[in-house]
C-alpha cells in the first residue's frame, strides 16, 4: 500500500490540484424605471441568494466570470459604454454573461446585447417570485455546475466555457404580475 505524499502533489505543474473558483457578479439595474415592486422584488432575491454564495478573490486560476445583468433593459443612460468597458477587460471577454429580464415589458434587445451571440437567450422573470426563482438558480445551480466533476451527467448549454445549466422554467401560474 503506497501512502498519500504531499510531497508529491505540490510538485505538480500549477502546485497541488484545487478547485477553480467562478465568480458570479451581480448587475443590478437601479434606474428610474426599475422603481417600486420590481426593485424592492430585486433587493429581496438578491438577499435570499447570498447566504449560498461565497466569492473567493479572483485567481490566474479562476473560472471565467459570470456576471448578470438584472434588469427592465430599458437603460436611462449610455449602457453601451460600460458594455465596451467591460469586453475590453481580458476576463470580460472570457465572461459567460447572463441576463434576467425584469417585467413583461422588459427589452430583451438590450439583455440580448449584453450576452452576445450564442445560445443563451434572457430568462423572464414576471413576478416576484419567479425573479427569486431565477437568482438563486444562477447563484446555486451555476456555481455547482462548475464545481462538478467533468462527468458529471449534467444538462448544460454547448460551447460555455462555464457550464451552464437549463435554467428552472418560469411558474406561469403566479397570480403577481409586473
Amino acid at each position: 500500500m503506497r501512502r498519500y505524499d504531499a510531497s508529491i502533489m505540490s510538485a505538480l505543474p500549477g502546485g497541488p490540484i484545487a478547485s477553480r473558483p467562478l465568480h458570479l457578479i451581480w448587475i443590478p439595474d437601479c434606474s428610474g424605471s426599475m422603481s417600486g415592486d420590481m426593485i424592492q422584488a430585486l433587493s429581496f432575491a438578491v438577499r435570499e441568494a447570498l447566504p449560498a454564495m461565497r466569492i473567493p478573490p479572483m485567481t490566474g486560476r479562476a473560472l471565467p466570470p459570470v456576471p448578470v445583468l438584472v434588469s427592465d433593459g430599458q437603460p436611462t443612460g449610455d449602457s453601451g459604454s460600460g458594455l465596451k468597458a467591460l469586453m475590453d477587460q481580458p476576463r470580460g471577454k472570457k465572461a459567460i454573461r447572463l441576463s434576467i429580464a425584469v417585467g413583461q415589458d422588459a427589452d430583451h434587445d438590450v439583455l440580448t446585447k449584453f450576452i452576445g451571440a450564442g445560445e443563451l437567450k434572457p430568462l423572464q422573470a414576471s413576478n416576484a417570485a419567479c425573479l427569486v426563482s431565477y437568482i438563486k438558480w444562477a447563484s446555486t445551480a451555476v456555481l455547482k455546475a462548475a464545481s462538478s466533476p467533468a462527468g458529471h451527467p449534467a444538462t448544460v448549454l454547448a460551447g460555455a466555457a462555464v457550464p451552464i445549466p437549463v435554467a428552472p422554467r418560469a411558474d406561469p401560474g403566479a397570480a403577481d404580475v409586473w
